[in-house]
């Protein structure tokens, strides 16, 4: 299959962003497909988000072909002119758009040429179809390209159940399109480890930003009172300092460590040395990091009804809460007093849910649904 894909999130070079996207296109010119991929800045919105902001030309990137497009205005516009004279959908079987950049650029693309068309939803496509501010362009864009599509591909199920309660005439056509980590990770020997005597080591990992809601992370531990724990907080972002300064200002500095931005062979380790995974973000679209720290047997502590719902259940392979510091207060307090028994079952129960998460297994799914 000849796949466009359209999106904003994929990384150029070096470039500081998100690579599920780009993990699940690696993997599918891995299983023979061909891929090409227009990314699609919108520069006010590269901005606003911090991202590098890359010299508008063809790349080529592990294989893949990158028509890297810079916009001023939101794709108002002909976006043809942007791209190589000749240049036309009708060479590809499929265009597939993801992100709002990406979906608003490739509306425009298809009122030219016609082929078959999916349509990714993540968070942030949510945010635009809820909040009042997007309510003049955005959102009747991004709707009509949702009614407009073959298919649509939720992140989530959460995320499905999400837009098909906003446009219910999706019903019919949503699907899931899931994260997967690297099957050379999970075709290792998974056995549930146990707690550090000594210490509860507890980690997360994400921008340092506020949606992350890593501040209730920190007054949760020191609501636990107790001083047997140690909290690795990988990632990096505008927070930082304020975070910084409220361990400092709850006298945990000995118990928190700042490790700044990691490799991903970095953040493997320190998840390897945890027992704890703590993730509860608002608007999380899915969040690899959540399956690398299944993977190295931590125990699963994310946002009710957000982001990886639905394939984590609470009390059976992960606990669920609220964005709350009461709640994930109670919440580790329970884990701190369960049984070894009752730390296997849980562990265990993790692991045979991430062995069904591979790379390979998502691309498959992915392109079983579109066919």
């Amino acid at each position: 299959m000849k796949i466009l894909f359209v999106t904003d999130l994929y990384p150029l070079e070096n470039e500081n962003c998100a690579k599920a996207l780009f993990y699940i296109i690696q993997e599918w010119k891995r299983q023979g497909h061909e891929v090409e991929v227009i990314k699609s800045n919108f520069i006010f919105n590269s901005l606003i988000r911090g991202r590098k902001i890359f010299r508008q030309k063809i790349y080529n990137q592990n294989g893949v072909k990158i028509y890297n497009l810079n916009f001023h205005t939101p794709f108002l516009f002909n976006v043809y002119h942007k791209l190589p004279k000749g240049f036309s959908l009708k060479n590809y079987d499929v265009i597939i758009s993801h992100m709002p950049c990406g979906t608003l650029m490739a509306q425009k693309l298809l009122k030219r040429d016609k082929i078959k068309y999916i349509c990714g939803v993540h968070a942030s496509d949510i945010v635009v179809l809820k909040d009042f501010k997007y309510s003049i362009y955005f959102k009747n864009q991004l709707k009509k390209a949702y009614l407009n599509a073959d298919k649509i591909a939720a992140r989530s199920p959460v995320l499905q159940k999400k837009i098909e309660e906003i446009i219910p005439e999706t019903e019919d056509k949503t699907f899931v399109a899931y994260s997967g980590l690297n099957d050379e990770i999970l075709n290792r020997e998974l056995k549930p480890k146990f707690f550090n005597e000594k210490t509860f080591q507890i980690s997360t990992a994400a921008s340092l930003i506020k949606r992350k809601n890593i501040d209730i992370i920190i007054k949760a531990l020191k609501l636990c009172n107790r001083n047997d724990f140690k909290l690795t907080i990988i990632g990096d972002g505008s927070q930082k300092r304020s975070l910084e300064k409220l361990a400092k200002k709850l006298q945990l500095e000995k118990n928190i460590v700042f490790t700044g931005k990691l490799t991903r062979e970095e953040v493997l380790k320190n998840l390897s040395d945890s027992d704890i995974f703590i993730l509860i973000s608002d608007n999380e679209t899915f969040g690899l990091a959540y399956l690398e720290a299944m993977a190295e047997n931590n125990i699963i502590i994310a946002k009710k009804g957000d982001g990886i719902d639905g394939i984590l259940q609470d009390n059976q392979n992960a606990f669920l809460i609220n964005s709350d510091v009461i709640e994930l207060k109670n919440c580790l307090e329970k884990i701190f007093s369960m049984s070894e028994k009752e730390i296997e079952i849980i562990k265990q129960n993790t692991i045979d849910t991430i062995k069904q998460l591979t790379l390979s297994k998502a691309a498959e799914n992915y392109i079983k649904n579109i066919q």
